[in-house]
């Protein structure tokens, strides 16, 4: 057997590649919708930083800071829900472009092997 030829497609094969090319597909497209979502987010706290406050509220309520430091406790849950904020839309940024970047992956180790 001549180890230079490559194996046939089999319909088995074309299905498998074609679920890797429907997965791919699906990955990039939730990669850049998560990566949009958390850029509209970060705008929209931009042009209104007061909408923290509905975080800051269920912070507040969910904690029971306010008991604990009666005197800071709502203050304390404004600043600490704008970093919680922010590094919730830097994971989300960050899982957004591991998706996009596995999709690509995908698709290119199939185009690579189709030439």
């Amino acid at each position: 057997m001549d180890h230079d030829e490559e194996p046939t497609a089999t319909s088995m094969n074309k299905i498998f590649v074609g679920i890797a090319s429907v997965l791919a597909l699906v990955l990039v497209v939730f990669g850049i919708w998560a990566i949009g979502g958390a850029i509209l987010f970060a705008w929209g706290l931009l042009s209104d930083p007061g909408s923290i406050a509905y975080f800051a509220k269920y912070f507040l309520e969910t904690t029971k800071i306010a008991a604990q430091l009666p005197g800071a406790g709502e203050g304390l849950a404004h600043y600490v829900s704008w970093v919680v904020v922010v590094l919730l839309l830097l994971v989300l940024g960050k899982l957004g472009a591991w998706a996009v970047g596995a999709g690509a992956q995908l698709l290119q180790s199939r185009a690579s092997r189709r030439s």
